[in-house]
């Protein structure tokens, strides 16, 4: 048996496996069986690839340059040219668009669901009434919402508030504190809410930070009885809508509250 031939033929079937797995690789078939199986024949190869070298570092050498002058040949200055370029292309991710142009053959994955997460603030702690669960879901595009919450009774008189911000928050103007999370805070102010401070007998704020930048539920209590309409006011960036739901224990516990546009809050839910 010759060494020589039994290593050529195994950098070959070595070779053939790393092909298969690779193409399923670049098609994002990521099983963990293929990626083990890359990189075990990967490391055969390179084994095997070594030893294929030493056996064969008289040819190699010839190739790389002549016998008689010693001079470099031209085909190793191209290929190790080329070699330079595709790693340095590689390694600053030039090439991303070539290495990522296979997701258009893998198969696509449901989304995930989306999960979602509710902070929670209390209000009118001191109120001896009906205890309300306001659950408040924003729509992605809304950017940091000024919400006001009251109740008005059956006739559309104003009750109570339930949730004002004492303060407000502004993207700032500098990028970099953006995108670290920074925000400008400035104080509340009623005409920010037309509806609300059109309305409201008091503008006392009961909550002493701005809105919840994200989704919130508000546990509040209030004095109303009987018949009546929880109102939510709600601006982001130039936008307001105003959202209200007709609340009666004997309609049962839970209430939606709706506005004509609904582009703003994407759920929000009254619960007794």
């Amino acid at each position: 048996m010759k060494k020589k031939n039994l290593i050529s033929l195994s950098v070959a079937f070595a070779f053939l496996a790393l092909s298969i797995t690779g193409i399923l690789l670049y098609v994002k078939q990521k099983a963990h069986a293929v990626e083990m199986t890359h990189t075990i024949f990967g490391l055969i190869f390179v084994g095997f690839a070594i030893f294929h070298i030493i056996n064969n570092w008289s040819s190699i050498t010839g190739y790389s340059k002549e016998r008689k002058s010693g001079k470099i040949q031209k085909e190793l200055i191209i290929s190790g040219i080329a070699f330079v370029v595709i790693l340095a292309a590689a390694a600053t991710e030039l090439l991303e668009p070539v290495a990522e142009a296979g997701r258009v053959f893998a198969a696509k994955r449901p989304p995930r669901p989306e999960q979602l997460t509710f902070n929670e603030v209390i209000t009118n702690k001191e109120t001896q009434g009906t205890p309300l669960s306001i659950m408040i879901q924003k729509n992605k595009e809304t950017e940091l919402p000024v919400v006001a919450v009251w109740v008005e009774d059956s006739a559309h008189n104003f009750v109570e508030n339930l949730f004002v911000p004492a303060k407000t928050a502004a993207m700032p103007a500098d990028e970099e504190e953006a995108r670290e999370g920074h925000f400008d805070i400035a104080d509340f102010k009623a005409e920010t809410l037309s509806t609300w401070s059109g309305k409201a007998k008091t503008k006392t704020p009961n909550f002493d930070r701005e809105t919840p930048h994200d989704n919130f539920v508000l546990k509040t209590n209030t004095l109303a009885k009987g018949q009546f309409f929880v109102i939510l006011e709600v601006k982001s960036k130039d936008k307001v809508e105003l959202y209200e739901a007709p609340v009666s224990k004997a309609n049962g516990d839970v209430f939606k509250l709706k506005s004509k546009d609904n582009t703003l809050i994407k759920s929000a839910l009254v619960e007794i």
